[in-house]
């Protein structure tokens, strides 16, 4: 990722619009004739509310393009795209929180890193 584009989503970066997922949940059936439906949309890195996440957080290139590198991150989206699928949508809240709470986390981590990087070079 570019360092002057920290505050990009995944999406983004990856050329797709963001996708507010809490509104989503909130009124999923707004969402039932959409051309991309909820359950394809979470069962994509590049579009799953991990993929709405800031882009400075490491992603797969390999089996799992885009998939989150950290294994707590990694599977919450795949829980997150289980609660949709299963249309259980306060469970898909929950979970969407926890992706927040945990990619704010995986953040914090990465710029106290760079800060530090900086310091010392």
């Amino acid at each position: 990722m570019k360092a002057d584009m920290p505050d990009k989503t995944y999406s983004e970066s990856q050329g797709v619009e963001p996708f507010d997922w809490w509104k989503a949940l909130d009124n999923p059936e707004a969402h039932a004739n959409d051309e991309i439906s909820l359950a394809e949309r979470s069962g994509s890195w590049a579009t799953c509310a991990c993929g709405n996440q800031c882009a400075l957080i490491p992603r797969s290139d390999g089996m799992y393009t885009g998939a989150p590198n950290d294994h707590d991150l990694f599977y919450l989206g795949i829980d997150f795209s289980d609660d949709v699928c299963n249309e259980d949508w306060e469970s898909a809240k929950a979970t969407l929180s926890a992706i927040e709470a945990r990619s704010a986390v995986l953040i914090a981590e990465i710029r106290a890193a760079q800060a530090n990087d900086g310091r010392t070079a």
